[in-house]
C-alpha cells in the first residue's frame, strides 16, 4: 500500500474569495435642506427638499408621486374649539337721541346760562341728529349751542372739523388762543378758544364710538362799564360741562 503523502496545511489550496458586489452610487441632493423648511409649518413645505433629492435617483419618481399624493390628501385635523375674546366689553353703537333741549342738565343751565331759554328743531329725518340752543340775557349775554350726531363716520368727521377750525378764513378776523385736548371726555376731545374781533368763543368737539358732540359757548358780562368776555377758564369749563351732559344722554340698545 503506497504511502499517502500529506501536504502541509500552509501549502493547501484555499478557496477563491467571492467576487465583491459593487453597490450603485446613490445620488445626493443638490442642496441641503433650508433649516426654515424643517419648521412645523405644514407637511408640504417640510417635504419639498426631500422629494427633489429622491427624484434625482433611479426609480424615485414613483416614491415622489406617492409622497405628493399623501400630502395632497392629508389626514383630517382634529376639531378645534373657538377662542372666546375675554377682553374688555365693547360698546354697541348708539341708536337713539334725546330731544335737543334735554341735552343739558338744569344744573348746568343754571350755572353757566342763568335764565336761558332753549329752542330745538325736530330731529333729522333719519333721527341721527339732536340740536339745542340756549340764550340768556341775564347780567349780560350768554349762549350755548349743543349738537349730537350719530354716524359711522364720527371719527372722520371729528378730524375734519378740527382741521377746518384750525384754518379759518382770513376775512373772519379769527385768532385761535387755545387749542388743546380734553382728557377723559369721550374717546377723545379737543377744545378751542378763539377770539373773533376781540370777543372770545369756545368750540369743543368730542367723539365717542359713533357719536360726535359739538359745543359752542360764549358769554359777555355787563357788570362793568363796558361789556367784556367772562374769564376764559369759566368759558372753557362751561363748554366741557355741556359736552359731559350731552355724552351722558347717550344710551345703547
Amino acid at each position: 500500500m503506497a504511502d499517502i503523502e500529506e501536504t502541509p496545511p500552509s501549502e493547501q489550496q484555499r478557496p477563491a474569495p467571492a467576487p465583491t458586489r459593487v453597490l450603485p452610487v446613490q445620488p445626493v441632493p443638490a442642496t441641503l435642506p433650508d433649516p426654515a423648511d424643517l419648521r412645523p409649518v405644514g407637511p408640504a413645505r417640510r417635504w419639498t427638499w426631500l422629494i427633489a433629492g429622491l427624484a434625482a435617483g433611479a426609480g424615485a419618481t414613483a416614491l415622489a408621486l406617492s409622497l405628493v399624493a399623501n400630502l395632497a390628501d392629508p389626514a383630517p385635523a382634529p376639531p378645534t374649539t373657538a377662542v372666546t375674546d375675554t377682553g374688555g366689553p365693547t360698546t354697541e353703537p348708539y341708536t337713539a337721541l334725546v330731544d335737543g333741549c334735554a341735552l343739558l342738565r338744569p344744573e348746568t343751565v343754571e350755572l353757566y346760562l342763568k335764565g336761558a331759554t332753549c329752542t330745538a328743531p325736530k330731529h333729522g329725518a333719519d333721527g341721527t341728529t339732536s340740536f339745542g340752543s340756549w340764550t340768556s340775557k341775564d347780567s349780560g349775554y350768554a349762549d350755548a349751542q349743543v349738537e349730537v350726531m350719530l354716524s359711522p363716520f364720527a371719527e372722520s368727521i371729528y378730524q375734519e372739523s378740527l382741521t377746518s377750525h384750525r384754518t379759518p378764513a382770513s376775512t373772519t378776523d379769527a385768532k385761535i388762543i387755545v387749542d388743546r385736548a380734553v382728557p377723559g371726555l369721550g374717546d377723545k376731545a379737543t377744545l378751542f378758544y378763539t377770539s373773533y374781533s376781540g370777543y372770545g368763543r369756545v368750540t369743543l368737539w368730542a367723539v365717542r364710538n359713533n357719536a360726535l358732540i359739538s359745543v359752542e359757548y360764549a358769554a359777555i358780562t355787563s357788570s362793568g362799564p363796558t361789556p367784556e368776555d367772562v374769564p376764559r377758564d369759566v368759558a372753557e369749563a362751561a363748554a366741557i360741562a355741556c359736552a359731559k351732559d350731552a355724552l351722558g344722554t347717550l344710551t345703547t340698545p
